[in-house]
């Protein structure tokens, strides 16, 4: 690589994107926090019938998986935004991210029986294939500009 295309790349358009995707990141934290809470609490007062109760965790269980998805994806780009400094680098490092992203959400589908719901189970597969999508053509971006 040429030491110019190391100086005149810019992944974010605009120094202060990378602080909104950051701000991004973080504010997912909340609405994880206050769904494991509900979920605890829920959980400890026993007020839910077995069938209430399986209909209730399969959505906490969406709702946390999608923020903690969201919050490590914003996260992961805002890191890569600050670090990269070529276009191969940041195809690299986008690639990985999906893919690591990509695995951790196949996982959490069986771990958390995402699957067990139809309607969740194709926002659950959209979401898969998505992010296997995006790593193959960044990971194929990175390949081409060897």
């Amino acid at each position: 690589m040429h030491e110019e295309d190391r100086t005149n790349y810019a992944y974010w358009k605009r120094p202060w994107h990378k602080w909104i995707v950051f701000a991004a990141a973080l504010i997912q934290l909340w609405p994880l926090w206050q769904n494991i809470r509900e979920y605890h609490s829920i959980s400890n007062m026993g007020i839910l019938s077995a069938s209430e109760w399986t209909t209730y965790a399969l959505q906490k269980n969406w709702q946390c998986a999608l923020n903690g998805f969201l919050f490590t994806m914003l996260l992961g780009c805002f890191l890569i935004g600050f670090f990269v400094r070529t276009q191969r680098e940041s195809n690299l490092a986008n690639g990985l991210l999906l893919l690591l992203l990509s695995l951790a959400w196949g996982a959490a589908g069986i771990v958390l029986h995402l699957l067990s719901s139809p309607g969740k189970a194709l926002q659950w597969s959209f979401i898969l294939l998505i992010g296997l999508g995006g790593a193959v053509y960044s990971l194929s971006s990175y390949r081409k500009n060897h």
